[in-house]
């Protein structure tokens, strides 16, 4: 089964964008952040034309995420029921062909001095507090962009962000915290030290330039067995692109 997680920064205007890659990539499912659309206003026929189940939990103008899935969908379970206080639109998932799968878009954070950093931080501790529980029963997928360069070989310049948000120490212990409870994170497993970075600023020719941070990720419990994971580029170079680029892997 190939599982591929993309925040694509407005779903309405990456139709096509999507549309090609689910095809060119023979995707069968795709973890999906971002929208930027409330529930009833994502092109769900359209992707249903392609022979895709839609699972969306939209919101007006910010966050979103959703699934598409060849397979059946089951077992859906919005964030807004899981963590409490939250109607933020920022996960989801369901059961799919003996898996457990979901979506997450974590907080940015903005900066440190920050409000929105502790909420960034608590919205991390309750999900893995929640995965936690979650992964006792059995085979569980979680994708999305977690807002985190897990370490200074998945930043362009790690002196420049050091102490930054996306880069600060409490991030991304946060995230180790999150591996630790029985997670692996899927490019690391293929690549030990290769780089491959998932999002690019739109501005000063950064993805020209290769300056980018890697941000988004395929984690898979441990009894999952990943056969591939690879960053598409492709993607991130077309016209009018999100400034993310999918991460896609091939689990058996």
């Amino acid at each position: 089964m190939r599982i591929a997680t993309w925040n694509v920064n407005s779903v309405r205007v990456r139709v096509s964008h999507l549309a090609k890659m689910l095809i060119n990539d023979e995707i069968d499912v795709i973890l999906l952040q971002e929208l930027k659309c409330v529930t009833q206003a994502f092109p769900k026929g359209y992707f249903e034309d392609l022979g895709y189940n839609c699972v969306v939990f939209g919101q007006k103008t910010y966050n979103g995420v959703a699934i598409l899935s060849k397979y059946l969908v089951e077992d859906i379970r919005l964030g807004s029921d899981i963590f409490n206080s939250n109607n933020e639109a920022r996960y989801v998932e369901a059961f799919i062909k003996g898996y457990k799968i979901a979506s997450v878009y974590v907080p940015n954070g903005q900066g440190v001095s920050l409000p929105a950093y502790t909420y960034k931080l608590n919205f991390l501790e309750n999900l893995i507090n929640y995965l936690k529980n979650e992964i006792e029963y059995g085979e569980l997928i979680i994708g999305g962009d977690f807002n985190i360069a897990r370490s200074d070989i998945d930043v362009y310049n790690p002196d420049a962000w050091r102490g930054k948000v996306c880069c600060t120490n409490k991030e991304r212990e946060l995230f180790e915290s999150l591996l630790e409870i029985g997670l692996s994170d899927c490019y690391r497993l293929i690549f030990k030290s290769g780089i491959a970075y998932t999002w690019w600023d739109y501005r000063h020719l950064a993805f020209a330039k290769n300056y980018g941070l890697r941000l988004d990720y395929l984690l898979t419990t441990k009894n999952i067995r990943v056969k591939n994971c690879y960053v598409n580029l492709d993607v991130r170079a077309q016209y009018r692109p999100s400034d993310h680029a999918p991460v896609i892997m091939d689990v058996e």
